[in-house]
Parts: structure tokens; C-alpha cells; sequence
């Protein structure tokens, strides 16, 4: 009786907040869960050779938020089929990401089926991670449609295109590691040779080319054979994705949109450039050993892209308020009446 009493607190507590404050929430509680039992694991940078990189689930998190904002008034249509569905789902998300960050033989046998299937799981940890993202994916559409129904997944598209997205590319990344992949690696040698085309502009003692970037610092010498995954490509193509689904749902003119997408793309691109740039640079001005630069290449990570997510979201709201205001109210015109002649 007891343990239905708490269930019973658990459903009322979920009436009172909203149906798009309860899929946030929901949605939430495995990622969570996985933080509180494993913090170390959620760096922001890309995973590989001993590390993880989960801090992209909360990135998962803020774009269901974001695409949240305008659903405040959707309500869940509570019934017992729906509770139990809901109950079920939740709790195999729980179950399944406590296991990820408590379960050593749960991630072990991760590891093996990625090397049955030819993955690089000696040197890189991309399949566990492409496996977190496919579970987390899964378990974003699979609560939507518990929720709400099926057709309310496409209105929560841009969190399950970004979490694709990454899990695509762990993939990659687990079987065809380093530079075996040429299209991404000829990305990532282009990325290079633009940060030695800045270098020589400012007068820097750094070379660019194909895939080596060769640093003269002021503490030291630093030759760095670049990757695709190292230099951002992944985030490039991804936040370009991301950027192009969110200008696509906005109300505005095709035309307008295709700005915004095409802004959105050419931004990421840059600011993935000045990215490895500043790295670089800081290999010249401050690194003494390959630790501190490899430190300081993780620290930046990826946090400059939900950054400038965020300043290109607000500068399109903006934007399209300003347009909104500034457009003339049109008053409604009043049919005049025909004055039918009198008959003499």
C-alpha cells in the first residue's frame, strides 16, 4: 500500500506540471541519473584513447528544450496504458545508462561486440559512445510517442537529428579510425592549411599542411599529425545540420530561411577555424609539453559551439521580432453595404 501511495504522489506531481515540462524532465532523468554515477565521464571534447566525451547528451537536452519553447500549452493525456508505457521506458533508460556508468561487464561486453564487428575499440572508446547516443535517441522518439502520439516526434526533431548525428560519426570514427576515411580527412587537412594561412598572416611560426601541424613555441617544439575527429569535423557537419533544421522551422520566407541556414553554416565553419587556431596558438605563446596543450585542446572542446548556438539563436529571435514589430498591422476592411434604390 505504501509503495502505491508513492506512485500514486509520483502521477499527481506529474499532472500539475506541463506536458512540455514533463517530457524535459523525463527526458532528463537517465542522462542524469549517469552524471551523478559517473561525472568524469561527461567531458565536453571528442572520446577516444582512454576518455569519454557525454557532455553531448546535455547538448541533446538544450535543443529538446529549445524546440519545447513553443509547446507550453500541450497537455498529456494521462490513462493507464499510457502510465505503464511511460513507466516501462523510463526505467529501461534508467536501467540501461546506470549500467553504461556502474556496469564494467555491461561495458565490456559493448567493447566486444564492437570489435566482433570490426571496431577500433582497443584505442578508442567511439562505439561505447555511438552506443550511448543510439540508446538516447531511441529513447527521446520512443517517450515522445508515449507521450504525446507519433506525429508530436517531428516536433521534437532537432535533439534526435543532433544525437544521429554524433552516433553516425562515433561510428565512423570506430571503424575507420585516424585518417582512413578520406572525405573527413580531406575536411581536416583543409581546416589545417586555414590555420597556417592565419598563422602567416600574424606572423606566427606555425606550419599547416595535409594533416601536420608543426608549432615553434616559445617553450618548445610541438609536431601534431591531425585527424578528422581532432580538428572538429564532426561538429562542423553536425552543427551545420542542426542549423539548417532550426532555420527550416521557423516562420519565415523560404528566402529568410535559406539566409539564416547558410549564415549558420559559414559561422560554425569559422569559428571551428579559429577554434584549432587559438590551440594552436597556444601551443606557441604558453605550452611547455605536449600535456598542457593536449589539456588545453580539451578544455576548449566543443563549448564554443553551443556558445555560438545560442548568440545565433537569439540574433534570429531578435531579428525576427524586430521585423515582426515593424511590420504594419493591417486593419480589417468592412465590406461597405449597397444601398438598394427604393422603389417608386
Amino acid at each position: 500500500m505504501a509503495n502505491r501511495g508513492k506512485l500514486n504522489w509520483v502521477w499527481n506531481s506529474l499532472r500539475r506540471i506541463s506536458g512540455r515540462d514533463t517530457l524535459l524532465l523525463l527526458a532528463a532523468l537517465p542522462v542524469l541519473f549517469l552524471y551523478i554515477m559517473a561525472p568524469q565521464t561527461f567531458e565536453l571534447s571528442w572520446a577516444g584513447f582512454g576518455k569519454l566525451g557525454r557532455g553531448g547528451l546535455f547538448f541533446v537536452l538544450f535543443f529538446l528544450g529549445f524546440d519545447l519553447l513553443d509547446l507550453s500549452k500541450v497537455k498529456i493525456q494521462w490513462s493507464l496504458k499510457r502510465k505503464v508505457a511511460c513507466a516501462i521506458v523510463v526505467f529501461v533508460a534508467v536501467v540501461y545508462f546506470l549500467e553504461v556508468g556502474l556496469g564494467q561487464g555491461f561495458t565490456d561486453l559493448i567493447y566486444d561486440v564492437g570489435r566482433v564487428l570490426g571496431a577500433s575499440g582497443d584505442v578508442s572508446n567511439s562505439f561505447l559512445m555511438a552506443t550511448d547516443y543510439v540508446a538516447d535517441s531511441i529513447y527521446l522518439a520512443v517517450l515522445t510517442g508515449v507521450l504525446f502520439g507519433l506525429s508530436m516526434i517531428r516536433r521534437v526533431i532537432t535533439p534526435i537529428v543532433f544525437a544521429s548525428g554524433m552516433l553516425v560519426f562515433y561510428l565512423l570514427d570506430a571503424f575507420f579510425p585516424y585518417g582512413s576515411l578520406g572525405p573527413l580527412q580531406f575536411w581536416a587537412n583543409f581546416i589545417v592549411a586555414g590555420v597556417g594561412l592565419l598563422s602567416k598572416l600574424f606572423g606566427l611560426p606555425i606550419d599547416g599542411f595535409t594533416n601536420h601541424l608543426n608549432i615553434s613555441g616559445l617553450h618548445g617544439y610541438f609536431r601534431l599529425v591531425v585527424y578528422w575527429p581532432s580538428v572538429g569535423v564532426q561538429s562542423i557537419l553536425i552543427y551545420s545540420v542542426v542549423m539548417v533544421v532550426i532555420a527550416a522551422k521557423l516562420q519565415a520566407p523560404p528566402v529568410r530561411k535559406l539566409i539564416y541556414a547558410l549564415v549558420g553554416i559559414s559561422g560554425t565553419i569559422l569559428l571551428n577555424v579559429v577554434r584549432i587556431f587559438s590551440i594552436a596558438y597556444y601551443g606557441y605563446a604558453y605550452a611547455t609539453n605536449g600535456q598542457q596543450l593536449d589539456a588545453f585542446h580539451n578544455a576548449i572542446g566543443e563549448i564554443l559551439f553551443p556558445i555560438w548556438i545560442v548568440v545565433f539563436l537569439m540574433l534570429i529571435i531578435k531579428i525576427e521580432d524586430h521585423l515582426a514589430s515593424s511590420r504594419p498591422v493591417r486593419k480589417k476592411s468592412h465590406p461597405r453595404r449597397r444601398m438598394k434604390p427604393r422603389g417608386k
